[in-house]
């Protein structure tokens, strides 16, 4: 298997949801106390459906038995490792259950991920209506349909990113009281999701993350929590008056509200083997102004983000110089070779002996965000392979320069500009920058990676691994580092095009 294939098999868009799912995070030492940061820590959660647990607790109560996903009807080699939540409320309800029958299908949909790995990032425009789902093919969208309107309940049509406290309390209200809320997004109904912490007067710094799924939509998250029999459960009345479930295990604590016209559930970091105490739990439910949260109100449409998500709704236009490369086999000049050439001269003289090479599909994107597109095109031998890409940027001079990238060099390209990695001791995601002279000013043409976010394994004197974990070059943990990449794969994926005349056309201004 190639690093690409590795990469796509471990970390592709369409396997995961641009709805952010939850992970079961295992929060082994006392948190320490951060600054609060913009990003949002969440990750995908990668899991099966569990058996309804005997030992469960709270029986005859709604609590959090009451959320348990039924066991998928696909049969399964191992058990699941987990009890699973539903996080739009209880098993009952049409929301839970439609839930519960679309992770049904997708356990049975595509189980060797054959399917996705020929979508690959070439994703159907007509199905960008269902981007806050895991729907890479028409036969999900259709099933996504169906299971909607079984229930009577709407779809996801669109989702803001809310950028910090500030903003949280602009859309709705001061619910917070004492609480640190990072950013996180709201849907359009007014589901909304965020990670925060409580300072507790017992525990202290206290970490969670907090959802409200409005009633009627069809939401695709669920939690896992290990096994419930290990958690205690009680019901308690808030400083405000309102009745709230809450249940602490080992490594976790769960907040449950039934808010009418919404569900809540608030998924603590940290159990009763870090120390968190029932006091500390109650503390955190009476932290909230939860009255507030109800009736839900949608957000200002305004907020719809149309760049990127609004994909094709405004092209980049491409200079003359670019149409000269592309179309009429116009001169560029190859960084790597030093020297100047055309495309058809490039593909010929860089292919393997024996075989050709091609331009098999081009993307047009600003890789290093200066307000100019460059043009990437990704290369294929005649043999079937991908083999690499070449990347097309004009400098202020207009000249263009082409840079030859290595396969694993970029990988899910966004529409922001951002991508991937995978070398064979780091990966990461990051930003692409451009150089024009050399250390001491000498013209030297070259590119590099500026990482977001970067995984690096080395070893030490003795020859034992290590791994390190870092976002924006801070070193973090395995789970903040994993919840980062979670929000890069959900962003939207660059759109690429067959390379031909038609579709190359389209991006100069006739």
């Amino acid at each position: 298997m190639t690093n690409r294939e590795f990469y796509q098999k471990t970390f592709s868009q369409v396997h995961s949801t641009s709805t952010i799912r939850w992970e079961d995070f295992a929060q082994k030492e006392r948190p320490k106390k951060r600054r609060p940061r913009r990003l949002w820590l969440l990750a995908a959660v990668v899991a099966v459906l569990a058996a309804l647990s005997a030992g469960a607790v709270a029986a005859n109560l709604l609590g959090v038995r009451d959320l348990l996903l039924p066991k998928s009807t696909v049969q399964s080699e191992k058990p699941a490792p987990a009890d699973s939540l539903s996080l739009s409320g209880y098993i009952t309800s049409p929301e839970s259950q439609a839930l519960a029958e679309w992770n049904d299908f997708l356990a049975s949909y595509d189980p060797d991920g054959s399917i996705a790995r020929i979508v690959g990032n070439h994703m159907d425009q007509s199905l960008a209506k269902y981007s806050c789902y895991s729907v890479y093919t028409q036969d999900m969208a259709d099933e996504l349909e169906e299971i909607a309107a079984r229930y009577g309940l709407t779809l996801h049509t669109w989702n803001h990113v809310v950028e910090d406290q500030a903003e949280w309390i602009s859309l709705l209200g001061d619910f917070l009281g004492d609480n640190t809320a990072y950013s996180g997004r709201i849907y359009e109904d007014g589901t909304f999701h965020y990670d925060g912490y409580l300072t507790t007067s017992g525990y202290g710094e206290l970490s969670y993350q907090f959802r409200r799924s409005v009633k009627g939509t069809l939401n695709d998250v669920y939690l896992n929590v290990g096994d419930l029999s290990s958690y205690q459960e009680w019901h308690y009345r808030t400083a405000e008056g309102r009745e709230v479930t809450l249940d602490l295990g080992p490594d976790r604590g769960l907040v449950l509200a039934d808010l009418e016209d919404s569900f809540l559930l608030i998924n603590v970091l940290a159990g009763t083997e870090q120390g968190v105490s029932r006091q500390d739990l109650e503390e955190l439910a009476d932290s909230f102004a939860l009255s507030l949260l109800t009736p839900a109100r949608p957000p200002d449409p305004s907020l719809r983000e149309t760049t990127p998500q609004g994909a094709g709704t405004s092209v980049p236009v491409l200079s003359a110089r670019f149409r000269s490369v592309l179309l009429e086999d116009g001169a560029f000049y190859d960084t790597r070779g030093s020297v100047s050439t055309t495309l058809s001269r490039f593909l010929q003289e860089h292919a393997p002996r024996g075989d050709g090479l091609s331009a098999d599909t081009f993307a047009v994107v600003d890789l290093d965000r200066d307000g100019a597109p460059e043009v990437v095109l990704c290369l294929r031998l005649d043999s079937g392979p991908y083999s690499g890409w070449v990347v097309l940027r004009q400098d202020g001079s207009g000249t263009i320069y082409g840079y030859t990238l290595e396969e694993q060099e970029l990988l899910d390209l966004k529409t922001d500009g951002s991508y991937s990695y995978s070398y064979d001791t780091s990966q990461g995601f990051g930003l692409m920058f451009f150089t024009d002279t050399d250390a001491s000013g000498r013209p030297s043409h070259d590119w590099g990676t500026a990482p977001l976010g970067s995984v690096d394994t080395t070893t030490d004197e003795t020859g034992t691994w290590r791994t390190d974990y870092y976002l924006d070059y801070q070193s973090v943990t395995q789970a903040e580092y994993e919840s980062a990449f979670s929000v890069q794969q959900s962003k939207e994926n660059a759109s690429w095009y067959p390379f031909t005349y038609v579709y190359l056309a389209s991006f100069w201004d006739t």
